[in-house]
């Protein structure tokens, strides 16, 4: 079982990752860009930066709907997200069965996993197309069912060697649990025919399998003791002795083996079974009901003083290990715990290491401890659970720590642009360029007016050089004054001279139109020059009004600073307090998980002082009667 659902968070997407390269063709632009970089980041096991680079794309319209919907579907539901992973992955995998139904498939297993069996089942019932489901996935899926109906209802009997053809390697595990949900109902009989089938009818193939094997281990455990309650006392001690003793927890097993020998009368195999279960870690119940058991088995063979001296070296071992208990319980406080979370220290109860989670596909922090008290309740899910919150808690607090700086440096930046602002507007005051603008509007426009009437009357005069201008004039002065004369009857002479100044003044046109294109090219640079500096200046006013007007107000911004480090330090606050409360919460689970150890040791503590009490009464008595 642990093994197929190690495949949960890899498996997920590496199973749709073949529908990739036929969902979209590549193609040129932004959208293979962002897909590329996102695949980048995904085989850089950068699982995050891959999903943001497609979510920031697709929010910015520079990815389609369609692209890279594979990718980002199957890395959510490698993180758990299954609604959004559903959304994703249903029209990206319309046409590809076999991955459309892998997909099915895990997204159910993920409500599985959260126990939510309502949910799975609707899931898998879009699981139209069977034969497209990969055969492993469809055998894990009947024994996930199998799983929840042992769990959740009465079991009913079914044939044992059809679950070998049904299930595969998942046919072990629902044997294993049929057999403890009868035994558990009462019913042993039925209990032990899968106990039976597990360890009987297993393929060639399953005895180099570990997992099998640990799981016949526990078989051969369970049909022993169900073999000694119904009195078969030969057929339990057969089973217990198919146990590998190799096993750390074949604990059991001894002590089952020493119970079932005693019972059968031969105290003698269950003082070598006991004695060598005495001899291993007291932090297993077993071990510790072995100290209890021995010196009876001594009692059975009538060597009293052997019984005293094995409960004598019970009784001192109990106080040892019942002090050792309560030692580890006043150094697990929850200031520990949450030093323990950043401690790389060799000695320590418990540590805490990084290690990569098959669900989420990030590195989680781990606990282990070295102690065996602590072990097998460290190692329990709901105790790594709880310390992956508490870690969850603190990576958040470290975080938020810093920000309290970043947004001084924020404010800081902020006040700088004010300044740097409040500057260049100085400076345009300074600088005056709204007024220079209209000062050469001002020139600009008689200029201009005068060059278009030029331009309209073809005035060549008016661009002459000045010596011709100044002839000209001339010559226009003394044909008024001889129109005068011409007009006051004084004729003698004067057609003669009118005719001279004519031809002047045609002379004069003449010379000036020759020049006219130069010096109206000379005369129009001046305007040219004046359009330029107007456009550079209107190029600089437009800058310093987006930089004065169009960019937004800097105080509303330094408000939400404030208001921002306000947030923080309240997040700051609560996530303290829920760390301690996660802290606290987590020593207790401790706390009460050595005290069950106290309560047990401390029973077996009283059994053994009662048991050491009446063998010593029973020797008192019997030295008075013999005298």
């Amino acid at each position: 079982m642990k093994q197929g659902l190690r495949r949960l968070g890899l498996m997920s997407v590496t199973l749709l990752l073949p529908a990739l390269s036929a969902a979209q063709e590549a193609t040129d632009g932004q959208a293979a860009l962002h897909e590329g970089v996102a695949r980048y980041h995904y085989y850089q096991q950068e699982y995050l930066s891959a999903l943001s680079e497609l979510m920031v794309a697709r929010s910015r319209g520079q990815l389609e709907a369609g692209r890279g919907a594979i990718l980002e579907g199957a890395i959510r539901l490698a993180f758990g997200m299954s609604g959004s992973a559903q959304r994703q992955l249903d029209p990206a995998l319309q046409d590809k069965p076999e991955q459309r139904a892998a997909a099915t498939f895990y997204l159910g297993k993920l409500h599985y996993l959260r126990g939510n069996w309502q949910a799975a089942s609707e899931v898998w019932s879009g699981l139209t197309d069977l034969d497209a489901l990969a055969p492993e996935l469809a055998r894990e899926q009947r024994a996930l069912e199998w799983q929840w109906r042992l769990r959740t209802n009465a079991p009913r009997p079914v044939d044992a060697d059809s679950l070998w053809d049904e299930l595969g390697d998942w046919a072990p595990q629902i044997l294993y649990n049929l057999g403890g949900a009868y035994a558990r109902a009462g019913d042993h009989r039925q209990a032990r025919v899968y106990y039976r089938a597990l360890v009987d009818s297993a393929p060639p193939r399953f005895f180099s399998d570990t997992e099998y094997l640990a799981l016949r281990d526990r078989a051969f455990t369970a049909l022993g003791f169900s073999h000694l309650l119904a009195g078969e006392f030969a057929r339990a001690e057969e089973a217990f002795d198919q146990v590998r003793l190799t096993r750390d927890d074949a604990e059991q097993a001894l002590l089952g083996y020493g119970w079932a020998a005693l019972e059968r009368g031969d105290p003698r195999t269950a003082v070598r079974a006991w004695q060598a279960l005495s001899k291993r870690s007291l932090t297993q119940s077993a071990a510790q009901e072995a100290l209890v058991a021995l010196p009876y088995a001594y009692t059975q063979l009538e060597a009293p003083a052997s019984a005293l001296a094995a409960y004598d070296s019970a009784e001192q071992r109990l106080e040892a290990e019942l002090a050792r208990v309560r030692e580890l319980a006043q150094v697990l406080t929850p200031e520990y715990l949450l030093a323990q979370l950043g401690s790389d220290e060799a000695d320590s109860h418990i540590v805490m290491r990084g290690q990569e989670n098959w669900l989420t596909l990030t590195e989680t922090a781990v606990a282990l401890s070295p102690d065996p008290y602590l072990a097998d309740w460290v190692n329990q899910s709901r105790f790594q659970s709880r310390v992956q919150a508490l870690a969850d808690l603190k990576d958040q607090e470290h975080l938020l720590a810093q920000w309290p700086d970043k947004l001084s440096h924020y404010a800081e930046l902020l006040k700088s642009k004010r300044d740097l602002r409040q500057a260049r507007q100085a400076d345009v005051e300074r600088e005056s360029l709204w007024q220079q603008a209209e000062t050469l509007r001002q020139r600009r426009a008689p200029l201009a007016r005068e060059l278009a009437r030029i331009k309209r009357e073809r005035d060549v005069i008016a661009l002459a050089d000045e010596n011709t201008r100044a002839l000209y004039e001339r010559t226009q002065g003394a044909l008024a004054r001889l129109e005068r004369l011409i007009a006051s009857g004084r004729t003698d002479g004067a057609r003669e001279q009118r005719a001279r100044l004519k031809l002047y003044e045609g002379i004069l046109l003449w010379r000036a139109a020759q020049n006219y294109p130069a010096n109206l090219w000379r005369t129009e640079k001046p305007l040219r020059d004046l359009d330029r500096a107007l456009e550079t200046l209107a190029e600089r006013q437009a800058r310093v009004s987006a930089i004065v007007n169009e960019n937004p107000d800097i105080a509303p911004s330094l408000a939400r600073m404030a208001g921002l480090e306000a947030r923080v330090a309240d997040q700051r606050a609560r996530l303290s307090a829920a760390r301690q409360s996660r802290a606290q919460a987590l020593a207790d689970s401790l706390q009460g998980h050595l005290d069950r150890h106290q309560k047990r040791l401390t029973q077996y503590l009283a059994r053994v002082r009662l048991g050491a009490a009446r063998l010593q009464d029973q020797a008192l008595r019997a030295g008075e009667a013999g005298q």
